[in-house]
């Protein structure tokens, strides 16, 4: 049971990433703000660049609070029975007999932890559906980044011969319509030239 606990221990000590950890805090220190907010869209519209964020309550998800022992794991209960003090991460039956009192007071940290469970499945639900949110949104950019991709090189890789075919086509009507201007003014100089 000690290694399980050492190993929650670790697990929330060493869940950090972009340099903070939203499972194992201390609360009493200036810097900690219980909501933090991140990145969970991004929309351009108009010119107009707009960003969307989610916030999650640390309060609701921490494992362990440094400062006064407030996150799931490290809550603090007292025994009805034989008034002890414990948490899950401090939890040691190994002076427990089989007297009723202790029996009822094993019954009572076995509710707890099992209470703390629920608590942890309830955080990692919320965290969970936090991070599909911003999986969703990543898959989003990342297939508007290939369409857009796509689209340019659809542009630049533009089949030569085909346009220039197309080039030579608009210069032969180019030619004809010259040529039909060149006609249509010598027609009416020799009319002109009639009336003399």
């Amino acid at each position: 049971m000690t290694e399980l606990q050492n190993q929650l221990q670790s697990i929330a000590d060493s869940s950090v990433f972009s340099g903070e950890n939203w499972l194992s805090v201390d609360s009493s220190q200036a810097s900690f703000n219980a909501t933090k907010s991140i990145v969970a869209s991004y929309s351009r519209s108009a010119g107009q660049v707009s960003i969307g964020t989610i916030s999650v309550d640390i309060n609701s998800t921490k494992l362990i609070d440094a400062n006064n022992q407030s996150g799931i794991l490290d809550t603090q209960d007292t025994t009805a029975n034989g008034n002890v003090s414990y948490s899950i991460l401090s939890l040691d039956i190994s002076n427990i007999s089989d007297s009723n009192n202790d029996l009822q007071d094993l019954e009572q940290m076995i509710s707890w932890v099992d209470g703390g469970i629920g608590q942890m499945t309830t955080a990692a639900s919320s965290l969970g559906a936090v991070k599909q949110r911003t999986n969703m949104q990543k898959d989003f950019v990342n297939s508007l980044m290939d369409a857009i991709t796509s689209g340019i090189g659809t542009l630049v890789d533009a089949d030569m011969n085909e346009e220039s075919t197309r080039l030579q086509a608009l210069q032969v009507q180019q030619q004809l319509g010259i040529q039909s201007l060149s006609i249509a003014n010598q027609n009416s100089q020799q009319i002109l030239s009639l009336f003399k």
